[in-house]
Order: C-alpha cells, then sequence, then structure tokens
C-alpha cells in the first residue's frame, strides 16, 4: 500500500461501518455480537472502546433504535468509549445476549437467515476483528475478551460457516484466526464486505503471480549454476589430462565430446551437441560427457597411482 494510505484492516471497517442494517433482528444481533465479543462488563455497566470512531457512533445509533437507549460516548486522543448504564440495562443487555447465543441446546446458524448471518460476521469483524496486508500475509484474527467466554461459542458459528478458525490466547483475549486467502475471502463475502473483496482478490493475483514469476526465476538462476559447475568441472579435467599428456587415451568419440566443452564452456547440451559431427541431441551429449568424466577420472587416477 502507499505511504499514507489506510491499512487494509481499516478499509474493511470503512466498508462495513457504512452498511445498513434496518431489520430488528439483524440490529439484535450486530449489538448482541458487539456487545458479547468486545464488551467489558461490570455489575453496574457496560464498557466498549475502538478506536474507529464511526463504529461507536454506529453502536450508539444501533442501541437508540433498538432499546430507544442513548449511551455515553467519550472522544479521547486516539480512541473511543461507548459506556451502557445503568444497571438495569446491562442486565436487559446480558439477558438478550443469553437468548442469543447461550441457549441450552445447540446454536443452529442456518436456521439464521441470511441478513442476520451477515450482521453477526460484520460486527464481529468491526468490534474486535484485524487482518494482515495481504501483500505480505493472509491472517485474520477476532480479538475476543477472554472473560466473556464467547470464543467457542463464535468458533462453532463461524466453522458452521464453512470458515474454520484457530484458536489461541493471548493476554486477556481469546484470539480465532483465519490462514488461509480463501477463508479470508470467504469471511469478506459473507460480512458483505463485498468493494474489500476485490481489493483483496486483485492483491491476491498480484502475489500469487509475483511468487510464480520469483519461483521460475529461482529455478533459472539454479539452472544455470549447476550448468556453469558441470562445464567448469569438466573443463578443469581436460586441462587435467591435457597436463598429463593423457586425453589421447579416450575414445575418438568422447574426445571431441571433451573438446567441444572445452572450447565452448558456455554453452548448453543442446548447443554442444549441434557442433559435433556427427549432430548430437541434448540427451546424447549429455551421455558423451558424462562417459568423459567417468574415462578421464579412472585415467587420471591410474596415473597418480
Amino acid at each position: 500500500m502507499s505511504p499514507g494510505s489506510a491499512s487494509f484492516s481499516r478499509r474493511i471497517k470503512d466498508e462495513l461501518v457504512l452498511s445498513p442494517c434496518t431489520s430488528a433482528c439483524c440490529r439484535q444481533v450486530e449489538l448482541a455480537a458487539a456487545i458479547w465479543s468486545a464488551g467489558k462488563f461490570t455489575a453496574s455497566r457496560i464498557d466498549f472502546t475502538t478506536g474507529h470512531a464511526r463504529i461507536a457512533a454506529r453502536l450508539a445509533d444501533l442501541l437508540k433504535a433498538e432499546y430507544g437507549l442513548t449511551p455515553v460516548l467519550r472522544q479521547g486522543r486516539e480512541l473511543v468509549s461507548l459506556r451502557i448504564e445503568p444497571s438495569d440495562w446491562v442486565n436487559r443487555l446480558r439477558q438478550a445476549i443469553a437468548d442469543m447465543f447461550l441457549t441450552a441446546g445447540r446454536i443452529d446458524i442456518a436456521d439464521w437467515s441470511p441478513c442476520c448471518r451477515q450482521a453477526l460476521l460484520r460486527s464481529l469483524f468491526l468490534a474486535c476483528g484485524s487482518v494482515s496486508e495481504p501483500q505480505a500475509a493472509y491472517h485474520m484474527e477476532l480479538a475476543i475478551r477472554q472473560e466473556n467466554q464467547a470464543a467457542g461459542t463464535i468458533q462453532n458459528l463461524l466453522g458452521q460457516l464453512g470458515l474454520n478458525t484457530s484458536l489461541a490466547g493471548r493476554g486477556h483475549y481469546q484470539v480465532l484466526y483465519l490462514r488461509e486467502g480463501q477463508h479470508l475471502a470467504d469471511y469478506l463475502i459473507l460480512a458483505g464486505a463485498h468493494r474489500s473483496l476485490l481489493t483483496f482478490e486483485s492483491l491476491r493475483v498480484e502475489k500469487e503471480m509475483r511468487n510464480s514469476v520469483n519461483r521460475v526465476v529461482n529455478c533459472d538462476n539454479a539452472n544455470l549454476q549447476r550448468v556453469a559447475n558441470t562445464a567448469a568441472r569438466q573443463s578443469e579435467l581436460y586441462r587435467a589430462l591435457q597436463a598429463r599428456s593423457l586425453e589421447q587415451q579416450l575414445p575418438e568419440d568422447v574426445l571431441a565430446a571433451a573438446q567441444v566443452r572445452f572450447e565452448n564452456p558456455d554453452l548448453t547440451l543442446r548447443e554442444l551437441g549441434a557442433l559435433m559431427v556427427p549432430p548430437l541431441g541434448k540427451s546424447g551429449m549429455n551421455h558423451r560427457l558424462m562417459r568423459f568424466e567417468q574415462l578421464g577420472s579412472d585415467l587420471l587416477a591410474r596415473k597418480e597411482g
């Protein structure tokens, strides 16, 4: 990304925070998921803190629309806090969370409407999500407050949507994370972040093309180095045989191949084979030079032994 541009996480949140949420069921899901995953609970209040002012404002609007509640918003230097009080409202929201996520039986997200599933994923990312820059790595996290004991249920719900996350502890948080590009793309689709998805897919294609080119270049470089090393070894063997007047003891066809190699150290096997009389193919030239290395080394060994 260019210097001074917003992070990819920020750009996703900038998109999601503007998503409409007009149905009561979706407002309830979005509020419950955000408060349960990222809220700090005491007996008399709930505090929610974010570095994105529009997220705090969105939650305040949803609370007003759904419950007629006006929370206290405080703007700090870098963070915005939202406080819900008094205790009767705290208890009411606790009950709403329990009714939605803490039922006795298994929660089957297939029974939820598509808009509520989208509201869940949107809310989780807005409240506690982050993602690495796609050019560097495919890694998305949901950092869920440990004391709220929400991570296990959320992991199960994501799994039902085909988003198989890993879970790790980090300080006061339980962190759910995705490390596959396709899972990250699926999350963006299901959360309704379509503009961010297009950006992500574009960056993913660029990254994969760059990696593919690098693999080809590295392979070509390795092949060139191997050819250079082989040519140097064979040329050195030919010089050693010449210095001891042993080269004439080689079979005529092998000697001819050795001489062509010695005189043309930069040519490929195919190019060397074309200089032979009669011409040889790549495999034929390679076989003849291998015979040269074997026979030449044996001659040197007998001479020096």
